[in-house]
C-alpha cells in the first residue's frame, strides 16, 4: 500500500493535558487507519523531466524524477506505470513487480498498470501463470482492447492452451479485423493445435493485409516471421529460410528469428547453418533455452561431445536461473502480501520479520523501509526505527510522511532538535500535513517556544480538528493573549463539546485570564 496509508498509525490518538501542558505521546490508533492523499504544492515538472531522460535512455535519471513524481502523486497511475517501466529499464523489475502489486490492491481497476504488471510476469519474473491471471483482468476491464487480447493468445500459447489462445487471438481479430499481426498469430494458434487448414488459411489472409498500402515495416515483418515459423514446423525448409531472412533484413537482432531460421535449416540438412544460426540466437539472447537445446542434439549428430556438453550445461544453467527468478519473485509477492494485513490490523511484531525479509532479499524497495520504521516504532524499537526511515528517506528526500514520521521516532527519543528539523522539512515539503504541524508546535511547547507554536498552528486554524484548535489556545495562554486563546478553545469545544479535557482548559484559561487582570 502507499507509505502514507499507514503514516497515521504512528500518530496519538489523542493528548493528554495536565494544566495548559501538552504531553506527547505515541500510540496506535483503534480501528484502521485512513488513507491521505499526498499532496504538494510543486509542479510537474519531475514527470516531465522523468520522461524527457527517459525518452533520451537515461533511464537512472528518469528514475529519480519519476519516483519523486510519484511520491508527489501516489495515486497517479502515469506516475506508476512511468516509474515502473523506468526500475525495469535499470534492472530492478523485482521493485517495479512490488510497486504495483502495492498500487493494484488499492486501485484494482487500473487497467495500464494490469498491463505492465503482466509484461512483469511474462518476463523477468518469469511466471506466465501469474501474466495470464493480469491479462485476463485487463480482458474484463477493456474487452475490446484487441492488444490485451493478443497478449493473452501470446501468454496462453506459452502455457500450450492451444483452445483458449485461438479464442483470444479470435477475439483480438474480430476487434481489429485489418491488422495482420492479429491474424497471423491466430494461425500461429491454429498450427499448434493441429488445424493446419485454418492456418493456411488465416496466413493467407494475413499475407494479403500486409499488402496493403502504408503498412508499417514492423508488421510485415512479425508476419514474415511468424509464416516463415509455421513453415519450418511443417517441413517446409527453403520456404521458411526465404521468409525468416526477410524478417532478419528487417530486425537483424532477433534471436527468436535466428532460431527458427536454424530450425529451418534442419529441416533442409544443412547443419552447418542450422548450427551458425542458434549460435548466432544465443549470442543476442544468452538466456534463450531453447537454442541451446537445438545445438545439444546438432552437436552430439555431429558427433562433438565436448561442445554438446557445453550446451547441455548452459541449457541447465538457464534452467536454473529461470526457477530462482521464478521462487524469488513469488516468494516476494506472498512475502508482501503476508506482511501488509497485519500492518493493517495493528500486528506490528508479527509484520517486522517479513518486512525485514523483502528489504534483506531486495533492499532497493525503499517503501520496505517505511513500513519497517512503522513497524519498529510501534514495538519501542525507537532507534530501529529512526534508522529504517533514514534509509527510506535516503530514496525519497522528498516524503513529507518520511520526515515526519522520523520527526515522531526522534521525539520520542528525545532528540528534539532533530525532531523539529524533521517536522519543519515535513511542512515545507507538504503544508497540509497537520499531524506534521501539531507534533511540530508540541515541540516548540515544550521548548518553551508558544510563540512559534502559534505560527505553525495558525497556517491550519481553519481545519476542523479540535487538537489544532485546543494545542492553539494552550500556546495563546502562554503567550500571554487570553483573548485569542478563549476564541480557539470555543472554537475546540464547538467541534467537540463533549470533552472534558478543553472544557477543563477553558476555566483555567478564564482563571488565568481574570488573574492577568486582577494585576
Amino acid at each position: 500500500m502507499p507509505h502514507h496509508f499507514h503514516f497515521a498509525l504512528l500518530f496519538a490518538t489523542g493528548a493528554a493535558f495536565v494544566g495548559l501542558v501538552l504531553v506527547p505521546c505515541i500510540a496506535a490508533e483503534q480501528g484502521p487507519p485512513t488513507a491521505r492523499k499526498a499532496t504538494s504544492n510543486s509542479s510537474d515538472v519531475h514527470l516531465l523531466v522523468g520522461k524527457q531522460f527517459g525518452a533520451q535512455g537515461k533511464w537512472k535519471e528518469a528514475e529519480v524524477e519519476l519516483r519523486t513524481f510519484k511520491n508527489e502523486y501516489p495515486d497517479s497511475v502515469e506516475a506508476v506505470v512511468l516509474h515502473g517501466e523506468a526500475l525495469v529499464e535499470i534492472n530492478q523489475p523485482f521493485d517495479a513487480a512490488l510497486e504495483l502489486q502495492e498500487f493494484l490492491q488499492q486501485n484494482p481497476d487500473s487497467l495500464r498498470a494490469h498491463e505492465l504488471y503482466a509484461v512483469l510476469a511474462a518476463g523477468p519474473l518469469r511466471d506466465v501463470n501469474l501474466a495470464i491471471r493480469e491479462l485476463e483482468i485487463c480482458v474484463k476491464l477493456a474487452p475490446k482492447d484487441f492488444q490485451a487480447w493478443e497478449s493473452l493468445g501470446d501468454a496462453y500459447l506459452d502455457q500450450a492452451k492451444t483452445e483458449q489462445a485461438v479464442h483470444a487471438y479470435g477475439e483480438a481479430v474480430r476487434f481489429r479485423p485489418d491488422d495482420p499481426i492479429s491474424s497471423a498469430s491466430l494461425a500461429h494458434a491454429y498450427a499448434e493445435g493441429g488445424d493446419v487448414t485454418k492456418a493456411a488459411e488465416e496466413f493467407r489472409r494475413a499475407n494479403a493485409l500486409t499488402n496493403h498500402p502504408g503498412r508499417p515495416a514492423k508488421s510485415i515483418a512479425t508476419v514474415e516471421y511468424l509464416w516463415g515459423k509455421y513453415l519450418a514446423e511443417q517441413g517446409e525448409g527453403a520456404e521458411g529460410v526465404a521468409e525468416l531472412t526477410k524478417a532478419l533484413e528487417f530486425n537483424p537482432k532477433s534471436a527468436d528469428a535466428y532460431y527458427w531460421r536454424a530450425r529451418a535449416y534442419e529441416k533442409m540438412n544443412d547443419r552447418d547453418h542450422a548450427i551458425g544460426d542458434a549460435l548466432k540466437a544465443i549470442e543476442l539472447s544468452p538466456g534463450s533455452k531453447e537454442a541451446a537445446l537445438f545445438l545439444i542434439t546438432q552437436y552430439r549428430k555431429a558427433g562433438d561431445m565436448q561442445n554438446a556438453q557445453k550446451y547441455a550445461d548452459l541449457a541447465q544453467r538457464i534452467t536454473d536461473t529461470e526457477q530462482a527468478q521464478q521462487t524469488f519473485g513469488r516468494g516476494l509477492r506472498d512475502t508482501l502480501d503476508k506482511a501488509e494485513p497485519l500492518l493493517r490490523q495493528g500486528e506490528f511484531a508479527e509484520a517486522i520479520p517479513l518486512y525485514e525479509s523483502i528489504a534483506q532479499h531486495l533492499p532497493t524497495f525503499y517503501e520496505a523501509y517505511f513500513d519497517l520504521g512503522t513497524c519498529y516504532a510501534q514495538t519501542g524499537r525507537l532507534n530501529d526505527a529512526e534508522i529504517a526511515l533514514r534509509k527510506y528517506l535516503s530514496f525519497q528526500p522528498v516524503s513529507a510522511d518520511g520526515h515526519a514520521a522520523l520527526g515522531l521516532v526522534l521525539a520520542e527519543q528525545i532528540k528534539n532538535e532533530g525532531a523539529i528539523a524533521e517536522f519543519s522539512q515535513a511542512i515545507q515539503i507538504d503544508p497540509t500535513l497537520v499531524e506534521a504541524r501539531k507534533a511540530l508546535a508540541n515541540e516548540y511547547l515544550q521548548q518553551g517556544d508558544p510563540k512559534a507554536a502559534v505560527g505553525v498552528l495558525l497556517a491550519v486554524k481553519n481545519v476542523p480538528d479540535a487538537e489544532v484548535e485546543t494545542m492553539l489556545a494552550i500556546a495563546l495562554g502562554k503567550t500571554g493573549d487570553y483573548s485569542s486563546a478563549l476564541v480557539a478553545v470555543n472554537r475546540a469545544l464547538a467541534i467537540d463539546p463533549a470533552s472534558a479535557q478543553v472544557q477543563q482548559l477553558k476555566q483555567e484559561l478564564l482563571s488565568e485570564s481574570t488573574g492577568a487582570r486582577q494585576h
